[in-house]
């Protein structure tokens, strides 16, 4: 038997002598033993039996009773936490609180689009359309180029949810095609959005190409002048493509008049 056994033994038989403390637990033997090498101590001469010294029995309980409660403790922390025990010399480290996102805005899920009872023209482009109650309404401030549409950039007017903003908006432009069919434009400008495939589609009157499927972009000429539309959907949130669907882009399309006549050259 070794040291640390020989004294684990003295305590047990210590220990039994006092009603209701019941013998060390495995746990608490493996921590007593891994924590006496580790620990200086002092040799004392016992030259008489323990019982002679009252006082001392009731402190050594309270520090028998002292080392039970931290090595179980250990233990547990061991079993419940497997892994996750600081290393030596390591202070525990309370995992932050999730502190809100920046950019997070509230996200209202209703289960339909609001009316289209506002109405919005477009001087720079010469178009007129209705838009959902509640929504913002931003006039182009610069002629379209051609180029890809960026939400809140000059060159197109943008319709759009004022808590959503970027996530969900209509967006106008047109520009002067002169003699150029439509279906060589709109073939251009819709694979600008990744929206190649295209079937007619009817707009105040005039036979326009829409985009397949999901891709809400539709594109008319008329007198020389062609437009595009486009409902953007962000997929950031799940609910808006179900609501803002393409039956309701529809609905938005049938309200549209085209005067060519007024847009800004």
């Amino acid at each position: 038997m070794t040291s640390n056994d020989d004294f684990i033994g003295r305590l047990e038989n210590y220990l039994d002598e006092y009603e209701g403390v019941t013998p060390l637990p495995d746990a608490v033997r493996d921590a007593i033993r891994a924590e006496l090498p580790h620990t200086t101590q002092r040799r004392v001469v016992i030259r008489v039996p323990w019982r002679k010294f009252p006082a001392m029995n009731t402190y050594a309980r309270l520090a028998v009773a002292a080392i039970a409660v931290v090595a179980i403790g250990a233990v547990g922390i061991a079993v419940l936490r497997p892994g996750n025990s600081p290393g030596p010399g390591q202070a525990m480290t309370p995992s932050p609180e999730p502190s809100p996102s920046a950019t997070s805005r509230p996200t209202p899920s209703p289960t339909s689009a609001p009316p289209l009872t506002q109405n919005f023209t477009s001087t720079l482009h010469g178009i007129s359309m209705s838009y959902p109650e509640g929504w913002t309404a931003q006039a182009a401030t610069e002629p379209w180029t051609g180029a890809g549409f960026v939400f809140g950039e000059p060159p197109a007017d943008f319709l759009y949810d004022p808590v959503l903003t970027d996530h969900l908006f209509l967006t106008i432009a047109s520009q002067p095609i002169g003699d150029s069919a439509l279906d060589e434009w709109a073939a251009e400008k819709l694979a600008q959005e990744e929206c190649s495939v295209t079937e007619p589609i009817t707009v105040d009157g005039v036979t326009g190409l829409i985009g397949a499927a999901d891709c809400n972009i539709a594109a008319v000429t008329t007198d020389g002048r062609a437009y595009m539309i486009w409902l953007y959907t962000s997929g950031d949130e799940a609910w808006l493509s179900p609501t803002f669907d393409r039956a309701w882009f529809e609905e938005v399309l049938a309200t549209v008049q085209l005067h060519p006549e007024d847009a800004v050259e």
